[in-house]
């Protein structure tokens, strides 16, 4: 009877410190998804900004293009971040331990869906790339926030998993 008694408080008392390390993590996660979308804000102006000079002179009469032109990559990346942030403010709220509802997964796996699409088609169009220094820079940062995005989504099943199991609502 003691040694059932001893097994259970040690199996409660490692679901518990892997529910924490769990949320540490997804807490972490959480800051990466928001730092890259900083980033990819930042990165996206300084490319359009360094590569559309000759594809916007051809428009230099006419200034409201090139207006709606920046008005509407700005409205783009501002989506884009505002994703990232509730994303990542999403999980670092729930990996505080303060309940989250799912909408904020279901998110993060669509973005991670799309960007590893978007970054398939990118590595297909671009080809054989003189500038392969830039491409691979690219590649490796753009991987790396997207195993971000994918790392919430486990870590975010993971911790509701661990919770329910530690309040008996999962057997």
């Amino acid at each position: 009877m003691m040694q059932m008694i001893v097994n259970k408080e040690t199996s409660e008392y490692q679901l518990q410190l892997r529910l924490r390390k769990t949320q540490s993590d997804l807490a972490v996660m959480g800051i990466g998804v928001i730092a890259f979308g900083v980033w990819s804000v930042i990165k996206s102006v300084l490319y359009v900004a360094l590569n559309t000079e000759s594809a916007l002179a051809s428009l230099e009469g006419n200034k409201y293009l090139i207006l709606a032109f920046w008005l509407i990559l700005g409205a783009a990346l501002a989506i884009d971040l505002a994703f990232r942030l509730y994303v990542g403010r999403s999980a670092i709220a729930e990996g505080k331990g303060r309940k989250k509802k799912n909408g904020y997964i279901l998110l993060a796996l669509l973005m991670s869906v799309l960007s590893f699409a978007a970054l398939a088609a990118g590595l297909l169009s671009q080809g054989s790339s003189t500038d392969t220094d830039s491409v691979g820079a690219t590649l490796l940062v753009e991987l790396t926030s997207d195993v971000l995005l994918l790392g919430v989504v486990v870590s975010a099943i993971r911790v509701k998993r661990l919770s329910r199991k530690l309040t008996g609502t999962e057997s």
